[in-house]
């Protein structure tokens, strides 16, 4: 043992040497800095002291335990390389490996410390004294340095005074005193004397005062009256320029819609319209003149407006036809009070085909390819209206246990064209428009087809019990025979989304129908599909599957709230509300229900998206989640298609179960499931808690638990064991725990998470479940699952 210590002492001190060797004669290596503030016990400096540590240069030279300083050993080595063979690094010669030296400089040492005496005055505390003493070490030469900040009793305000030498600036700024950041009594502080003044520059700005500065506004302190008290004087600076102080007007709009930045010579030969008080200059404009005109919240003779100014950038920017966009003010020649305002805009690309291809692969084991093609015309009728027409089709094979292959291949066939218009079709959609920050009309048509093939033979036994003779007769005839059932599901949906202010948006669908169709060559097999518990269903006439045609009528609402759209704040909200009324009209299809009534269903759907977001500090971020959703009967029972049903598990809801791996209740999940309800449900919960902290400006490590379940509720007219009871609730949550990595691209988040289940409510009851769902999942996995996604989960 003494033999490997030696050994390492020779390590850590021939290195040692070897830096110091390197190291420019009296130069030495720089250790950082340390801080301690004197105050008397009375005396609360806690603020103070966040606020010194941050002006600390701590930009410190890196030290290995054990080894010391190898990564300046490495650059200089790699220096002295450089030096001898520089032919070696033509190519590169910045090149740079290990670390560079930090050198202690005593002038930066002594600008710290003035700095630091500066910022406790800045704070209040007038009677200060900032001093520093170097600890010096010999091998390798290095220096650390520690200062000492000596404070008294910090000066409060005692009262403010307001002297306005110009009326009209007073008249602006007196009556928003009220809401001062400065109030008799509070410690001095000069970053809440330039918030204020920053306020009454917004205040100005608001009203015309295009020109205003925070810095035209004074504060004088006087200390010499009281104890530690201070009297403040406001007013405005003597030699503030003349039009800082007068509104400006806007005389004149030019557009140019069709801006080269690389080639502006040429503007004032453009030939030009003039459209709603804009003189639009364009040749070839991508927009027509009245759609331009209804972009823009200010016209000519108005006072400038910060809030009209941002309205008509974003809704610009709505109109998704510029890549670029500037609205810049010149003074007009001669005048103190006058503006010209330039609108310059570079219109993108009008179409664009773009694809993908990939692999799509589900908790049922059913794997194969996946193609999406989308085609996006951004300008379809010159009116920036943007039409996209998708096309999403995937093919799966089951993968799993041969002998359980009843659905053997799946396929999805969905196509969507969405018109998204930037303005409200309307009838007095102008008077409107002051109103509004963005609008918009939204139409869209889409069709899907999910298409199943079954395999007879493993059928066998619900053909005979149901005496299905048809599907009994193709069997005879061929044991390998098939059968095919498909579900089409039609939408259109005709809407209006809208925004008042930058944290609230709006979405209304007046007009919203949706149309489910089965498509079989035999009507037996929807008999089939009604034992394997795609419907619970009732008995005789009456009976009714989810597999039947449905026409649903659902008008709807969303609201979207999210305080991160208004700028960076500590405390952040985001709420979702979603709130529709359907009527369902389901015709039952099958054998001995072709003289059976429709049945309708009404019922109301609400989906809420609570979350909140607390950024602790600069790199800790508290963020948690509840999200929930419930259709519920007004009829005799709720009937919810297929496609309105609630799934939980995944990437963005609970990390420790695959998709479908949940409920209905303590549902168990079954292979070779695409036939079944398990994993659907028409009442959701779902909540999440996750700690979030930068590591890097790339990295990210999280931890997180998250908690939930789906049932039904009421679908039946009798009870079922999936059904919500209060009384069962917290036993039927699944819950997972864990830890995450997110990784900053930039232009995404590529997230891991590793989560592990530490409740799962179907646990008890896998090896009790029985027919219909006869092919149980295999045994409760409860081991750490790894999820790959890109963006946050919440």
């Amino acid at each position: 043992m003494s033999v490997r210590l030696l050994f390492v002492w020779l390590v850590v001190s021939s290195m040692g040497c070897s830096i110091t060797q390197h190291l420019p004669e009296d130069e030495y290596l720089y250790l950082g800095s340390a801080l301690d503030i004197e105050a008397a016990d009375s005396v609360d400096t806690e603020q103070l002291e966040i606020e010194l540590l941050g002006k600390l240069n701590q930009t410190t030279n890196s030290k290995i335990p054990l080894i010391g300083y190898r990564n300046i050993w490495r650059y200089y080595k790699f220096e002295e390389k450089k030096r001898n063979k520089p032919y070696k690094y033509l190519d590169d010669p910045d090149e740079i490996k290990g670390e560079k030296p930090i050198f202690f400089d005593e002038t930066v040492v002594e600008s710290v410390n003035n700095l630091l005496e500066n910022t406790a005055s800045n704070n209040g505390y007038f009677n200060n004294e900032a001093s520093y003493t170097l600890d010096t070490l010999q091998d390798p030469p290095a220096i650390k340095a520690a200062y000492t900040v000596a404070v008294g009793t910090p000066y409060t305000v005692d009262s403010i005074t307001y002297f306005w030498r110009d009326t009209a600036v007073a008249h602006i700024i007196d009556p928003i005193k009220p809401a001062s950041v400065i109030e008799p009594g509070d410690r001095y502080d000069l970053d809440a004397i330039k918030a204020e003044r920053y306020r009454w520059q917004q205040a100005l700005k608001n009203n015309g005062y295009f020109y205003a500065d925070d810095d035209d506004f004074l504060f004088l302190a006087d200390t010499v009256t009281g104890d530690h008290d201070v009297e403040l004087l406001a007013k405005l600076k003597t030699d503030v320029p003349k039009e800082h102080l007068i509104p400006q007007r806007i005389r004149e709009i030019n557009v140019y819609p069709r801006f080269d930045v690389s080639d502006t010579s040429n503007l004032e030969q453009l030939p030009q319209i003039e459209e709603g008080g804009l003189n639009i200059r364009c040749a070839d404009c991508p927009l027509r003149p009245s759609i331009i005109d209804e972009a823009f919240a200010m016209e000519a003779g108005d006072l400038y407006d910060p809030e009209r100014h941002r309205k008509t950038l974003r809704r610009l920017a709505s109109y998704n036809t510029f890549r670029y966009i500037s609205l810049d003010y010149e003074q007009v020649p001669g005048s103190d009070s006058t503006l010209i305002l330039n609108a310059y805009m570079d219109p993108l690309l009008r179409r664009r085909i773009e694809g993908e291809i990939g692999l799509t692969y589900n908790s049922a084991q059913y794997v194969g390819p996946n193609v999406r093609l989308a085609y996006t015309n951004r300008n379809l009728l010159r009116g920036a209206e943007l039409f996209q027409l998708e096309g999403d089709f995937s093919y799966a094979v089951f993968l799993g246990n041969s002998e359980q292959i009843r659905v053997p291949t799946s396929g999805i066939y969905g196509l969507t064209a969405t018109l998204n218009v930037p303005r409200l079709w309307l009838p007095a959609r102008r008077k409107l428009i002051p109103r509004l920050m963005t609008s918009g009309t939204v139409i869209s048509l889409g069709a899907k087809l999910e298409s199943l093939s079954l395999t007879l033979s493993k059928f066998e036994q619900e053909i005979a019990l149901q005496s299905l003779t048809d599907l009994a007769a193709t069997l005879e005839a061929d044991p390998e025979a098939s059968e095919r059932v498909s579900l089409l599901q039609i939408r259109a949906q005709y809407g209006y989304t809208w925004q008042r202010r930058v944290k609230k948006i709006h979405l209304l669908n007046p007009f919203s129908v949706r149309i489910q169709n089965p498509v079989i060559s035999n009507d037996e097999v929807l008999e089939i599909a009604r034992s394997l518990g795609v419907s619970a269903g009732g008995d005789g006439e009456a009976q009714t599957s989810r597999f039947d045609r449905m026409v649903v009528f659902s008008p709807n609402y969303t609201l979207t709230y999210d305080t991160r759209l208004d700028g960076e704040d500590n405390h952040n909200f985001f709420w979702q509300q979603y709130l529709s009324m359907n009527v369902n009209n389901v015709f039952p299809i099958g054998p001995g229900l072709e003289d059976a009534e429709t049945v309708r269903s009404l019922y109301p759907q609400l989906e809420t998206d609570l979350r909140y977001y607390w950024k602790v500090n600069s790199g800790l971020t508290l963020a948690s989640r509840i999200h929930g959703g419930i259709a519920f009967p007004l009829s005799e029972r709720v009937i919810v298609p297929y496609f309105d049903l609630y799934s939980i598990g995944g990437p963005n809801s609970l990390r420790g179960f695959a998709p479908r791996q949940l409920g209905p209740g303590r549902t168990a999940p079954v292979n070779n499931n695409l036939l079944t309800l398990g994993g659907y449900g028409n009442l959701m919960l779902e909540s999440s808690i996750e700690l979030r902290q930068k590591v890097t400006p790339i990295i990210e490590l999280a931890a997180f638990i998250d908690a939930g379940n789906l049932w039904t509720y009421k679908t039946e007219l009798e009870p079922l064991d999936t059904d919500f009871r209060q009384s069962e609730f917290i036993d039927q949550l699944a819950m997972n725990a864990g830890i995450g990595f997110r990784f900053d691209l930039t232009f995404l988040i590529f997230r891991l998470d590793l989560a592990k289940p530490f409740q799962i409510p179907y646990e008890e009851t896998v090896a009790d479940f029985a027919i219909p769902q006869k092919f149980v999942g295999d045994p409760v996995d409860d081991s750490i699952r790894l999820v790959i996604a890109f963006g946050y989960p919440f």
